[in-house]
């Protein structure tokens, strides 16, 4: 701040045995009152300006919502503008303030500005670093010790993931069950339906279709199917044709 005239002279000047200082918290900060009223002590030509966004209102805000506020402070034609997020009681940012809440921070803002051309900016020194841990760095340093039942869970998701990349991807089908349906593995290998046909015809044939007892659910249950016969009549058309007649076969059944 070697180009502020009034850096060394405001800089000197003891914040803390002038009483402007003020804790809250864990918090030091300095009275935005004593701190304007001690400026203008020295140097009563200084002027701030709260800045206001397009709409009028003294606070801005960021693409997530969350505001801020603006002020300006001229000391002997230096100018030095402070930007600060609009807090909570528990110094966090918060979107939507009061009129009260935007207030406080135009004030806290104005402080901080003052304390820019050097009238107590020690107050503010460290609070860039406030939220890091004192620990920070020890963690990684030392080697985690990794505990048996996690290294057991990460063997079974692995042994889990082998299983599925080695097993075929084999043909399922839906089987009516009290008022829903389940699905049915029948082990067969879906790019190889046509090797085990009677299988997937007796499921349909002795398991799904006795379950059907109106036409009405015959219909759907053949909708739904669809997809699976589709695959059997571009696989295996002779085992599709003898599904579809069990279809036919079922419906004369339902009609008597």
């Amino acid at each position: 701040m070697t180009d502020n005239p009034a850096w060394s002279q405001l800089k000197k000047i003891d914040v803390e045995k002038e009483k402007m200082v003020k804790q809250k918290g864990k918090y030091s900060y300095i009275s935005w009152a004593m701190a304007w009223s001690a400026l203008c002590d020295i140097y009563p030509d200084s002027t701030f300006e709260k800045h206001c966004n397009e709409q009028g209102f003294p606070y801005f805000k960021d693409e997530q919502g969350y505001c801020f506020t603006k002020v300006t402070v001229t000391v002997k034609g230096k100018s030095v503008t402070e930007m600060l997020p609009v807090l909570n009681n528990y110094n966090k940012p918060i979107k939507n303030p009061d009129s009260m809440d935007v207030n406080t921070s135009l004030q806290r803002c104005l402080a901080k500005a003052v304390a820019l051309h050097g009238l107590g900016v020690h107050v503010y020194s460290g609070e860039d670093i406030a939220e890091i841990p004192d620990n920070l760095g020890e963690e990684d340093a030392k080697p985690k010790e990794i505990q048996k039942p996690e290294i057991k869970k990460v063997e079974e998701q692995v042994k889990k993931i082998e299983e599925k990349a080695s097993k075929p991807d084999t043909l399922t089908i839906d089987v009516p069950d009290k008022g829903t349906f389940k699905k049915v593995d029948t082990d067969v290998d879906i790019n190889k339906v046509g090797e085990y046909g009677e299988k997937i015809i007796e499921v349909y044939e002795k398991i799904a279709l006795p379950q059907i007892k109106t036409i009405d659910d015959l219909v759907s249950y053949y909708k739904r199917e669809e997809a699976t016969l589709e695959n059997l009549k571009q696989n295996a058309v002779d085992v599709y044709d003898k599904i579809k007649d069990l279809f036919t076969k079922r419906k004369e059944q339902i009609n008597g």
